[in-house]
């Protein structure tokens, strides 16, 4: 069998930055994880490249993302969609970007498996420990959301 992961990116300190490790905690609080493991990866982007693994299946990454949508709507996609837009200096802990994670993986050999991403449209990242209301008021259609994708049939990569 193949593993399955959920994997929340984020800040908690960073109101809606948070959002994809909300999402982990409460799968995970909850007993939700059903055929798949719930990981909060923080802002250590580099933390999930053992996932990168021939027996994994699908990884799901759950994240806010500025998509130019209105705040609390989100999309799903492939992470070769994709092309990174986002100004990085190099490689670091504390620069996470997927896409560019996953060409690192692909660099240094890594299998990489089926990768989608939910990336949900911030209202606010303010310094504040609490979802904004547009974001909080959404919540749980996030959650189903996210099981319905990390525990439905495999697609393309």
């Amino acid at each position: 069998m193949m593993n399955k992961y959920l994997i929340g990116f984020g800040n908690y300190a960073r109101q809606d930055d948070g959002i994809g490790l909300r999402v982990v905690e409460h799968i995970v609080d909850n007993g939700l994880e059903n055929g798949f493991e719930a990981i909060e990866a923080g802002n250590d982007g580099l933390s999930i490249l053992p996932y990168f693994a021939d027996d994994t299946g699908k990884i799901l990454i759950v994240d806010c993302g500025l998509l130019d949508l209105n705040p609390g709507e989100y999309r799903i996609f492939n992470v070769n969609d994709v092309v990174s837009r986002k100004e990085t200096t190099g490689i670091s802990t504390h620069e996470g970007d997927v896409v560019k994670l996953v060409d690192l993986a692909e660099k240094l050999g890594y299998p990489v498996p089926p990768l989608r991403i939910m990336a949900i449209q911030p209202e606010s990242m303010e310094m504040d420990s609490t979802l904004s209301e547009t974001l909080a008021a959404k919540f749980d259609q996030y959650i189903e959301t996210a099981i319905a994708e990390i525990t439905g049939p495999e697609t393309d990569a």
